[in-house]
């Protein structure tokens, strides 16, 4: 009797150890001040030759972010998913930054975040007015990005993304 208890809480605590153990190994958002931002914006638009920067959405004009990775780093970010697009026209990546900026979605607050691995270290940034961004280790200099959330313009239409 008391062997079946044992293996029944075993059998019954192993789904939320894997649920805790996938949790413990995705990456991080951190938002970057606020007083920092428009800063930031700035150098990222300035130094844009110094990144691999993918915007996502269903073109440059209906973006719900634009990521910015580092080419000398040593990492790097690999975008999954067919909404995904890299751009390198400074003039396109100004207007996709306008674009997110001037989006009036009632639930859409852009802001720059950092994105890095389960460590700490830092990747990227990633600018959007959405919180939460899917992101996996591939391996120990290369994380996974999807997940986000589709064009503000698209939300009221298709909840969800689509």
């Amino acid at each position: 009797m008391q062997d079946s208890l044992s293996n029944y809480l075993l059998l019954a605590a192993l789904p939320i150890l894997l649920i805790i153990s996938a949790c413990a190994n995705t990456g991080k958002l951190s938002s970057v001040p606020r007083n920092e931002t428009e800063a930031l914006l700035a150098d990222l638009q300035s130094q844009s030759d110094r990144y691999v920067i993918h915007y996502y959405g269903n073109s440059e004009k209906f973006v719900s972010g634009i990521l910015f990775d580092p080419k000398d780093d040593g990492n790097r970010i690999k975008p999954e998913g067919l909404r995904w697009e890299e751009v390198r026209d400074s003039e396109a990546i100004a207007s996709i930054i306008r674009t997110i900026r001037q989006s009036n979605h009632p639930s859409y607050f852009p802001r720059v975040y950092e994105i890095n691995d389960p460590l700490g270290t830092f990747y990227g940034y990633l600018f959007t007015g959405w919180s939460y961004l899917v992101i996996r280790p591939v391996d120990e200099h290369t994380l996974k990005v999807y997940g986000l959330k589709g064009p503000p313009e698209y939300e009221d239409i298709y909840p969800g993304g689509r």
